[in-house]
């Protein structure tokens, strides 16, 4: 399945993540690291920089399949089947399939249609600026693998360079030329904040995959804890949550041996989802047409 074709912004984007990523990563061992292991290949070297390139290499794999991977849209044939005991999810007022009106295609559970995009994407979580993808059914598994590695990397890249300050601190015979100084602060001003900002980011997107919630449930929920507050709705269930192992399970796949693996395929195909025992009751329905656009 294509990918839709990138706009100028979006590449412009995605090269400038590029060039972050590869500023941190390698400024830091060919200015900053190299230098203090005196121009020369040790054991020692190879110790500390293999780990930091796998890390690396691995944030780049997932990054590059965040980007051209699918997230996965509505077959143009779908449509929910009344008689099928896999259910689908109706609109609250008509009691009717959900439909979309720009796509002319019924939406089936947890499908939304995305304005960036102008299609439906199969379990869509965000519109990410930053991989200029939707993240849905088909890549999720690799941003939450892209955040980690971002995680990972950066705080061991943090550690290395704060490393080589402590050193120098301790041996001011150690100390760094105004050279390697300006590539150190430089490091902790592009790294730190990447550190802070995809950290945080990171927390909310493991939380939702405990949960198994998208990121449009988690806004869809907020609307609805507010609208019970005020009394002008009862309690609504969201039935996806189904336990913290069988949530990352349904993202990554049954294997915890392959989790980290990115080209694990995904399972299932984003058109039905499981639900928990007792939050999921599939009613009878009258089929009705889609309603004209």
């Amino acid at each position: 399945m294509p990918r839709p074709p990138q706009q100028l912004a979006g590449r412009i984007w995605v090269g400038s993540v590029t060039v972050l990523i590869a500023f941190i990563a390698y400024s830091s061992q060919i200015f900053i690291i190299w230098p203090w292991y005196g121009r020369e290949f040790s054991f020692e070297l190879v110790q500390l920089l293999l780990p930091f390139n796998l890390l690396v290499a691995f944030l780049y794999w997932n990054y590059f399949l965040c980007v051209y991977t699918d997230p996965g849209t509505i077959p143009r044939d779908w449509e929910p089947n009344p008689t099928s005991e896999e259910g689908f999810e109706l609109k609250t007022i008509t009691g009717t399939p959900r439909f979309c009106r720009h796509c002319e295609r019924y939406k089936p559970p947890r499908a939304h249609h995305c304005r960036k995009c102008k299609r439906c994407v199969l379990r869509m979580d965000h519109h990410c600026p930053w991989v200029d993808n939707c993240v849905g059914h088909y890549n999720y598994a690799h941003f939450l693998r892209f955040l980690w590695a971002v995680d990972v990397a950066c705080s061991y890249h943090v550690a290395m360079i704060s490393y080589r300050v402590w050193y120098a601190i301790l041996y001011p015979y150690w100390e760094p030329s105004g050279f390697e100084l300006a590539f150190i602060v430089a490091n902790y001003v592009t790294c730190l904040p990447v550190l802070v900002a995809v950290g945080v980011f990171s927390l909310y997107h493991f939380y939702c995959l405990f949960t198994n919630t998208t990121t449009v449930e988690g806004w869809e929920k907020d609307k609805v804890t507010t609208l019970v507050r005020r009394g002008k709705i009862t309690e609504v269930s969201f039935p996806y949550n189904l336990g913290l192992i069988e949530n990352v399970r349904a993202v990554f796949g049954g294997s915890p041996l392959l989790w980290c693996w990115p080209k694990h395929p995904v399972p299932g195909d984003g058109l039905k989802f499981s639900v928990a025992p007792g939050t999921g009751e599939w009613l009878p329905l009258q089929h009705r047409p889609p309603p004209s656009p």
